[in-house]
């Protein structure tokens, strides 16, 4: 994320060699608030653990039958720029995905948009998965593909000229290619995962940029490690209620672990409450109901409201989330076999 903004803050000096110091500062300023968010770049879900193929490759095609994912979240709510407008980061998260067994596996596309402020990020993959029968359980190992793009809009800028030229309009983007691989396995009591995201730095990808200015510095992105694990616990007292620990621990490039951990509370099988706590972050809430027969059997959601309890909580609400998801089976009817009549043998 550094170089994003390093290419966009070069690109502004390029283009404008001859502004004052008012705008220099703007640019400078660009460049510090880089600075600050460099440790993180993939989106945080509070509800991890109900789109796991976000993460993880691995995961895909493991659902029950095919799943349909939507997710919503909007970060920090209540706050504001300087100039009283909203800024705060929006996330909308689509995914679909199958097994297949005529290609040993699955299937699965996954859209991200993310926005914060001024800045706007859209992935797309596409995703396989091998699986594998092992044990008592069963493993996934998946590769992802797609795209990244950035865009930065200059007219989301309020400088203290209106007549200013320089933000009067117009927009920078960058398009990179994007990559992933996981491994997932999974029983009926319990899951653990390993992925990485982002690796076609490995391979020395760079992004492209709209301006075609070879002069400008080509950014990076981020490569990501993610761990997961939950484990579901019956209560022997109490068999209608089910424990549901989950983990999930995630690396940015260099930068040092973030934990989120999780209890959920099943009752039924059917509606869920807990709790998750994200290192230095926040403190968040979430319930949930599911779906268990009728005509609408395989529908879920849930939503979750973080507690921020870093720096942020000041001037802000807190987070909301809410997601969907609905997994069904297509059933084909078995084929007739055709008897001869002894009539005509």
């Amino acid at each position: 994320m550094l170089n994003f903004f390093l290419y966009f803050s070069h690109l502004f000096i390029y283009k404008h060699k001859h502004n004052n110091m008012k705008q220099f500062l703007l640019v400078v300023s660009i460049v510090f608030i880089s600075v600050l968010a460099v440790g993180q770049q993939d989106v945080q879900y509070t509800n991890f653990m109900f789109a796991k193929s976000n993460y993880n490759p691995g995961f895909t095609g493991m659902g029950d039958g095919i799943c349909i994912n939507g997710l919503a979240r909007q970060q920090w709510m209540g706050y504001k720029g300087t100039d009283g407008e909203a800024g705060a980061p929006a996330t909308f998260y689509f995914s679909a995905q199958s097994p297949v067994k005529l290609l040993l596996g699955g299937i699965g596309i996954a859209v991200v948009k993310d926005e914060i402020g001024f800045e706007s990020n859209t992935s797309v993959r596409l995703a396989y998965a091998f699986h594998l029968k092992l044990g008592e359980g069963n493993l996934g190992v998946g590769l992802a593909a797609g795209f990244l793009n950035k865009q930065i809009d200059f007219t989301k800028f309020r400088p203290t000229d209106s007549s200013d030229p320089l933000l009067q309009g117009g927009a920078e983007s960058a398009m990179s290619f994007d990559l992933a691989m996981g491994a997932h396995y999974s029983t009926d009591d319990y899951y653990v995962g390993l992925s990485f995201t982002q690796l076609q730095n490995l391979w020395g990808a760079e992004a492209e940029f709209a301006s075609g200015n070879d002069n400008l510095a080509n950014p990076d992105y981020i490569n990501h490690t993610y761990i997961t694990g939950g484990y579901n616990y019956q209560l022997p007292m109490m068999p209608s209620i089910i424990l549901n620990p989950n983990v999930l621990v995630k690396v940015a490039g260099t930068s040092s672990a973030q934990f989120d951990i999780n209890m959920l509370a099943w009752y039924n099988k059917q509606v869920y409450a807990g709790v998750t706590y994200r290192a230095t972050d926040a403190v968040s809430i979430l319930a949930g109901y599911k779906v268990l027969d009728g005509f609408l059997k395989g529908l879920m959601g849930g939503v979750s409201y973080d507690i921020t309890t870093s720096k942020m909580s000041s001037g802000t609400g807190g987070s909301f989330e809410i997601f969907v998801k609905y997994c069904f089976n297509i059933e084909f009817p078995p084929k007739s076999e055709k008897h001869g009549t002894v009539l005509y043998l």
